[in-house]
């Protein structure tokens, strides 16, 4: 049986169905990759009411959620950085709900949106140890631009892939 998966834009309310997401998938995601007191605070840092909030007005970041029958499966944010220039900030699917296409219907989502706005290019940041993530940006299309290391705070940094689309390319070979 083929589930119905629905995308939309989140508001506000959406806030604790996004921390759903995350505190499910984060530690799974991420225990071979960063320390349980790194996931600790990066979620904290990340997905408090104050940051989500900061995240969708002051810095213009879009978030859409995929739901199944009204539950928050997944999401994603994204935002213009850059006249045609976007940068896809989150995606996170539970992980009851992985490799069921949500994450790929969330990713072409944000493609999309950026696309009808102008986007030629869509860039993300991936954690260099996290390959079932670099994987999948791979089977989409992105492609490792550089690398880098960004000092989050406490002692923390995240050492990253910086992996670019060309959704022009998209476009045409549709």
């Amino acid at each position: 049986m083929i589930q119905e998966v629905s995308i939309e834009t989140a508001a506000i309310e959406d806030f604790n169905g996004i921390r759903r997401v995350v505190h499910d998938v984060w530690p799974v995601a991420y225990k071979t990759v960063i320390t349980p007191q790194q996931i600790d605070y990066m979620l904290r840092m990340m997905y408090d009411d104050e940051s989500l909030l900061k995240q969708m007005m002051e810095e213009n970041c879009e978030f859409i959620l995929a739901k199944v029958k009204d539950e928050i499966v997944g999401f994603a944010s994204y935002s213009e950085m850059a006249s045609g220039e976007f940068k896809l900030h989150k995606l996170y699917v539970l992980t009851s709900q992985q490799g069921k296409n949500t994450g790929r219907r969330l990713l072409d989502e944000v493609c999309n949106r950026a696309t009808k706005h102008g986007g030629k290019r869509l860039e993300l940041q991936v954690n260099k140890k996290n390959e079932p993530a670099i994987n999948f940006y791979h089977r989409n299309n992105f492609i490792i631009d550089h690398e880098d290391v960004f000092d989050i705070g406490n002692g923390f940094v995240m050492d990253d892939y910086i992996m670019v689309k060309n959704l022009a390319l998209d476009l045409s070979s549709e």
